[in-house]
């Protein structure tokens, strides 16, 4: 179901935070847009990126940060579905960094469930993909 108004408003701030955050390697920011559970699934590009749990995830955003000079991001096509306090999004999520003086972009697909605890969304999952190049179009 598609999210209302209100709430596609809502989540996008969430990712207009996490961008921020992002932007300014502020991990104390990053980390309260996430629920702090044991069973916490984040997945991201790299083969050793299958994260699970809260320290786990804050030493992943630490080692990203560490990694690039600067780091920002921007979403595009994004679509959000709603139902009650469970929300899902979908999304292009574009990473432009440099890494040791060189621009690197990162143009993957994005998928996140966000729970809506006392009167703040909280991301619950989220998963980060690079399209298989070597598939041909």
């Amino acid at each position: 179901m598609k999210a209302d108004e209100k709430t596609q408003s809502e989540i996008m701030e969430v990712l207009n935070e996490y961008a921020k955050a992002y932007l300014d390697k502020d991990i104390e920011s990053m980390m309260s847009l996430f629920v702090d559970n044991s069973d916490f699934v984040a997945i991201g590009t790299g083969k050793d990126e299958w994260i699970n749990g809260h320290k786990q995830l804050e030493k992943g955003f630490r080692r990203d940060f560490s990694q690039t000079d600067n780091i920002e991001i921007v979403f595009e096509k994004v679509t959000i579905s709603n139902n009650g306090r469970i929300s899902w999004l979908s999304a292009i999520m574009i990473i432009n960094a440099e890494i040791s003086g060189e621009e690197v972009i990162l143009s993957g697909r994005l998928s996140m469930v966000l729970e809506k605890r006392e009167d703040q969304w909280l991301i619950t999952h989220i998963h980060f993909s690079l399209p298989a190049m070597e598939q041909g179009k």
